[in-house]
């Protein structure tokens, strides 16, 4: 391997990780405004969070493949260990996702708390592809890669870099809110234990995906409850409406009012409602 490529990988190797760590100010600085902008710009952040991952997972193969001091193996390339550990890691994983799972059904979760559920079809098609997406590109980067590069290039310990990487992993998911952070950090804790018990990326990635299922497409939306309308025979009649016994000098211009009130519907997609009323003519 020639010496430009391997200033090249490092060239790409300081680029994806200082991107992702300004992504990751960006979602701590900026979370109360990305969390409030989530419901009009849902399908946005999915289709940009796929080609972000795909780019930046693209740039870490093409890393390794540059850079002589990195592995297919090393980066968790291969297939896992089969230890009992790898085991014991996926059924806890699973675990907790069905604790969360079973919670939100039971007892459905704030709309500020699910502000990334997707609420169309169209949305949930990009969640789904952007669990796969997100499961593959996160495992890469703030696992396989950065594990590989923090050991074997800066020779920093296994412990250090790994913390490293699940700090930045849950604090770039600040924008859902200290209680989604609880859960990604959870998570990504489980996450890295399997990737360091198996060796291998598969695992970890599996998991991933199957976790942001879930989270996207199985957790209930809340939605908010549509004021029942009253029936025909409960509304009292109209005594502003004009009579038929009205003298034959009103005026035939009888000015009409026309108001309309619009109901914004939640983020669940509640229907508007226009209200009009009439004005009886006000004799000159």
């Amino acid at each position: 391997m020639s010496d430009g490529a391997t200033v090249y990988s490092y060239v790409l190797l300081v680029t994806v990780y200082g991107l992702l760590l300004a992504s990751t100010v960006h979602a701590i600085v900026r979370r109360r405004t990305l969390l409030a902008g989530l419901a009009a710009r849902r399908a946005a952040f999915y289709r940009n969070g796929i080609v972000n991952m795909v780019v930046l997972a693209g740039l870490a193969v093409l890393i390794v493949g540059l850079n002589p001091d990195l592995t297919m193996a090393g980066a968790g390339w291969t297939w896992p260990d089969g230890v009992w550990t790898d085991y014991f890691y996926t059924g806890g994983i699973l675990v907790l996702l069905a604790g969360l799972f079973l919670k939100s059904r039971r007892n459905p979760q704030p709309e500020t708390s699910t502000a990334l559920l997707p609420r169309t079809a169209g949305e949930r098609r990009l969640a789904g592809a952007g669990a796969f997406a997100f499961g593959i590109g996160e495992e890469i980067l703030y696992r396989g890669l950065l594990l590989a590069a923090g050991t074997d290039l800066l020779g920093l310990p296994t412990a250090v870099v790994a913390a490293a990487g699940l700090v930045i992993f849950t604090a770039g998911h600040a924008y859902q809110g200290w209680r989604g952070m609880f859960s990604i950090g959870l998570l990504g804790y489980l996450l890295t234990m399997l990737y360091l018990s198996s060796t291998s990326l598969l695992l970890p990635i599996l998991m991933h995906i199957v976790w942001d299922l879930v989270a996207l497409l199985l957790v209930r939306v809340p939605v908010r409850e549509q004021p029942v309308p009253p029936s025909p025979s409960t509304v009292p009649p109209d005594s502003t409406a004009p009579s038929t016994a009205a003298p034959a000098s009103a005026p035939a211009s009888a000015d009409i009012e026309v108001e309309a009130a619009a109901d914004v519907g939640t983020e669940a997609g509640v229907g508007d409602g226009v209200g009009i009323r009439l004005r009886s003519p006000i004799p000159r």
